[in-house]
C-alpha cells in the first residue's frame, strides 16, 4: 500500500491534524462508559476505525474497545473520555479489519511518535494499561447478530 498521508477533521474541536506519511489507519472513540468492580478499572465504547483500502478507497468501520487495570477497591459506573490511535502497521490493519481480538500485551504500541510501533496511542490510553480492540467475542456473532460492517467511499 502506497505511503499516505492521512487528515481527518476532529469532531472535538473541528481542527484538521496531519497524521504522519506512513500512517495507515485511525481508530477513534468519542465517548466511552467507565466502570469499576472490585479492584477492576476499566472503559468500553465502540470506535470507529477509518482507513485507505489497496484501491484507494476511505473505508470506515466499528470497533469495539475495552481499556483496563488493576485500581483500589472499589465500585461505580459511569462516563468517560475517549481515545484516539494511529494504525501504523500492515499487519495491526489487517487484524482488526478481519475482526482479530487485538491484546495490547501480544503488540507494539508507543505515545505518539515515539518510535517504531504498530500503534500509536495519541489520546485516551496510559502505557500502563491493558487494551483490547475488537473486544467482543465473535463466537457469539451467531446469536447477538454480527455488526462487523464496513462502508467505503472514493
Amino acid at each position: 500500500m502506497s505511503a499516505l498521508i492521512f487528515a481527518y477533521q476532529v469532531i472535538a474541536d473541528e481542527e484538521p491534524h496531519l497524521f504522519p506519511e506512513d500512517a495507515i489507519g485511525v481508530l477513534e472513540v468519542n465517548d466511552m462508559t467507565s466502570g469499576q468492580l472490585l479492584w477492576l478499572r476499566g472503559r468500553v465504547g465502540e470506535g470507529s476505525y477509518t482507513w485507505v483500502d489497496q484501491t484507494g478507497n476511505h473505508c470506515t468501520m466499528k470497533i469495539p474497545v475495552a481499556i483496563g487495570r488493576i485500581a483500589d477497591s472499589g465500585l461505580s459506573i459511569g462516563s468517560a473520555s475517549g481515545m484516539k490511535m494511529i494504525v501504523m502497521s500492515k499487519k495491526l490493519n489487517e487484524a482488526l479489519i478481519q475482526g482479530e481480538r487485538v491484546n495490547s500485551k501480544e503488540w507494539r504500541f508507543t505515545e505518539f511518535g515515539e518510535g517504531e510501533a504498530d500503534g500509536w496511542i495519541v489520546d485516551g490510553i496510559s502505557l500502563h494499561e491493558a487494551f483490547v480492540l475488537n473486544s467482543r467475542r465473535r463466537w457469539v456473532s451467531w446469536l447477538v447478530g454480527d455488526t462487523r460492517s464496513e462502508l467505503c467511499q472514493q
